[in-house]
C-alpha cells in the first residue's frame, strides 16, 4: 500500500496521503491507524478488510485495550489511560488488607533484602507474591509509572520472597489503593521537543551498586521511565550520575530517531 516502516520500530509504517502522515502500528493482532481526515482512515481500513476480512473496529474518544481504559482527550490534546480495575484484581489477588493512606509505595528499606533475617515465605504465599508482582508490573508499563522503583525491586524477589518483601508488596497496594483514581496523562506541546530527566543514587543497594532513573516527556506526562539498579560498581555519586546517563541516554537517543524516521519535514 505504499506505507513505509520505521526503521527503529518495525511494527510502526506511515505514509503520506493528502499531504498528511497516516501513520499504522500494530501490536500482534491489536491495530492503530491514525490520519487528520476520518475519510482517509476508512479508505485504508477497506483495503485492510478486503485483505483479512471483517475486523472489530474501535472508533472514536474512548478505547479499551489490553486492560487500559483510554480516552481521547481532544480540548486538552492529551491521551488519558487508566486501569483501575486491574489494580482492584491485584488487591483482591493479594488476599489481605491493606491500609489506603499509605504516603508513598515505598519507604526508606526498600533496597533492605533482610535474607537471613527474615522467614521466607510458603509456597501458596509466594505464588501469590509472584503473580500479584507481575500483574502490578503490567500495570506500571502502561498507567502507573510512578510505581516502577518500587515494581523493579520487587521482581528481583519473586524466586526468594520473605515476609519483608510482603509487607512492602502490601505497601505498595495500599499506596494504589489510595490513588486508584489516579490517571495517566500523556500529551505533545511540540513533537520537536524532547525532554529527558536523569538521576543516580549512588550505593544504595546492598551490594553497593547505585540505582538509576530516568524519564521521558513532550511537554504533558510521561512517555517512557526506567528505574533499574546500575549494572556497574562506582566509587562516588560523580560516577553514579556518568553510568546513569550511560544507561539513560539510549532509551533518548533511539526515541529522536524513531521520531526523525516518521515525522515529515
Amino acid at each position: 500500500m505504499g506505507f513505509i516502516l520505521n526503521p527503529y520500530d518495525k511494527c510502526v509504517a506511515n505514509k503520506e496521503i493528502n499531504g498528511k502522515q497516516c501513520t499504522v502500528a500494530w501490536y500482534v493482532d491489536d491495530n492503530k491507524l491514525s490520519h487528520v481526515q476520518l475519510v482517509v482512515v476508512t479508505e485504508v481500513l477497506e483495503v485492510i478488510k478486503g485483505h483479512f476480512g471483517d475486523l472489530e473496529i474501535s472508533r472514536g474518544n474512548e478505547h479499551n485495550l489490553l486492560g487500559m481504559k483510554i480516552v481521547m482527550d481532544r480540548k486538552s490534546r492529551s491521551v488519558i489511560i487508566s486501569m483501575r480495575d486491574q489494580i482492584e484484581e491485584s488487591i483482591k489477588m493479594f488476599g489481605e488488607d491493606v491500609d489506603h493512606t499509605v504516603a508513598s509505595s515505598a519507604n526508606k528499606n526498600l533496597f533492605v533484602t533482610y535474607d537471613g533475617e527474615s522467614n521466607e515465605l510458603g509456597e501458596d504465599r509466594s505464588e501469590i507474591f509472584y503473580s500479584v508482582t507481575a500483574k502490578l508490573l503490567f500495570v506500571m508499563k502502561r498507567a502507573r509509572p510512578d510505581i516502577e522503583t518500587t515494581i523493579s525491586y520487587l521482581m528481583t524477589r519473586v524466586s526468594k520472597s520473605n515476609e519483608k518483601d510482603w509487607e512492602k508488596l502490601r505497601s505498595c497496594l495500599g499506596f494504589l489503593k489510595g490513588s486508584i483514581d489516579d490517571k495517566r496523562i500523556i500529551g505533545v506541546d511540540s513533537l520537536r521537543d524532547l525532554h529527558v530527566w536523569i538521576d543516580a543514587s549512588h550505593a544504595v543497594h546492598e551490594s553497593m551498586r547505585g540505582h538509576t532513573g530516568g524519564t521521558m516527556s513532550m511537554g504533558r506526562g510521561t512517555i517512557h521511565s526506567k528505574s533499574s539498579k546500575q549494572r556497574l560498581d562506582t566509587k562516588s555519586t560523580t560516577e553514579s550520575e556518568v553510568v546513569g546517563m550511560s544507561e539513560y541516554l539510549p532509551y533518548d537517543i533511539w526515541q529522536l530517531n524513531f521520531l526523525r524516521s516518521g515525522l515529515r519535514d
